[in-house]
């Protein structure tokens, strides 16, 4: 007997659902493939550990952000409660612009708000679009030499360019130093030159210096140079804790050292009352800012009285005790004390590269640890 078309077509269709349905119990459930195995963990065993054979070390998992040993114990304070630390502030001058020229102790540099390794490629970029080709590199130092160029107006000369990256004051900052140089255009170029302190033309150092910020503000989207990546790895300043006292080490001359802490206790609550560079003293006075959320719903003035002193550096100096290791050389020698002396003495001492600042009150002794390291952060946070 014959089938219809329609009765065969009904029975290929039950025949598949059939399959579909006796398959579901294969797929799925807790016996299927496609099962749920969240909870598998908890029927896990323990098992022996793996045995390696003999010749081959078995290290174990260890953590990968070890404990680093304490090397200086003088970095530490056991005797103060510990309190977890907040996050470093950042620098005042990083939520200024990203390039800007920096102008102290009668120098001009670039100040970038990147790492050094994000300025090499832009330098390198800088001196390949106005054609000054690069006959000296060095990567760890940061340095590009360019070769000798003429200039129209003065054909008797021969220029020449060092561009120096450099480790800025703050964290994940740059500052670019330009120092130029000329010979008479009739010497013969023969090897590496002498470099001198200070550029021959400041004229023609202060073009190029102002040319490559305009070029670096336009853009500083050049990527990272993985070579470039020691450059400045060691910051330049640092808070660390000398018997028991904390002291702002700065590795810079003397002359910037003065010169960016005279910047700096001028800001954030500081007050400069009186100075001295021949003894590497500031006398300041010290309120703490009002804060936004104190004073924005409150009535009345929110100006912050001006701190001042009846006395001036000079007569704290000359009264200052005989006892005074630190002072020793510019006290009194034991005249009567003064009465009531306010603010703060912030001294300087140390060699070029070597600078050690600490903060003391007004008659040169120690502050409690704990204030004398906020004022020195606060001090650090607005270097240039």
């Amino acid at each position: 007997m014959m089938l219809s078309k329609e009765s065969v077509l009904k029975a290929a269709l039950l025949a598949l659902l059939g399959m579909s349905v006796s398959g579901c119990g294969s797929l799925f459930g807790d016996d299927g493939y496609f099962r749920d195995r969240g909870d598998d963990y908890l029927r896990s065993e323990a098992i022996e550990p793996l045995q390696m054979p003999d010749g081959i070390e078995n290290q174990r998992v260890q953590a990968l952000y070890a404990i680093p040993k304490i090397n200086n114990e003088d970095d530490f304070e056991p005797d103060e409660a510990f309190v977890v630390p907040r996050p470093q502030s950042l620098s005042a001058n990083l939520l200024e612009e990203t390039v800007k020229i920096q102008k102290l102790a009668g120098r001009r540099w670039i100040l970038v708000n990147v790492p050094p390794s994000e300025v090499w490629p832009q330098l390198r970029s800088f001196l390949a679009k106005n054609n000054l080709d690069v006959v000296y590199a060095d990567t760890n130092n940061g340095i590009l030499d360019t070769s000798w160029i003429q200039f129209k107006d003065d054909l008797s000369k021969k220029d020449k360019f060092r561009l120096q990256i450099d480790q800025g004051v703050q964290p994940d900052t740059s500052e670019i130093h330009v120092v130029h140089m000329n010979i008479d255009s009739t010497i013969a170029e023969t090897g590496q030159v002498r470099w001198p302190q200070r550029s021959m033309n400041p004229e023609r150092e202060a073009i190029l210096l102002d040319e490559l910020a305009a070029t670096l503000a336009s853009d500083m989207s050049g990527g990272t140079s993985m070579l470039a990546q020691n450059i400045g790895s060691g910051s330049k300043v640092n808070l660390a804790q000398i018997e028991g006292e904390p002291v702002l080490k700065m590795q810079l001359e003397f002359k910037r050292a003065w010169a960016t802490l005279g910047y700096s206790v001028n800001r954030e609550g500081f007050t400069l009352l009186d100075d001295d560079i021949n003894v590497g003293i500031y006398y300041v006075g010290y309120v703490k800012p009002v804060e936004v959320s104190d004073s924005w719903f409150s009535w009345g003035s929110n100006e912050v009285e001006v701190p001042t002193s009846p006395y001036k550096l000079s007569q704290l100096l000359n009264h200052l005790p005989v006892d005074n290791t630190l002072l020793s050389g510019v006290s009194g020698a034991g005249s009567d004390p003064l009465d009531d002396i306010p603010g703060y003495l912030v001294i300087i001492r140390g060699d070029e590269l070597d600078i050690q600042v600490r903060i003391r009150d007004g008659y040169g002794r120690q502050l409690a640890p704990v204030d004398a390291r906020k004022l020195l952060k606060t001090l650090r946070r607005n270097l240039i």
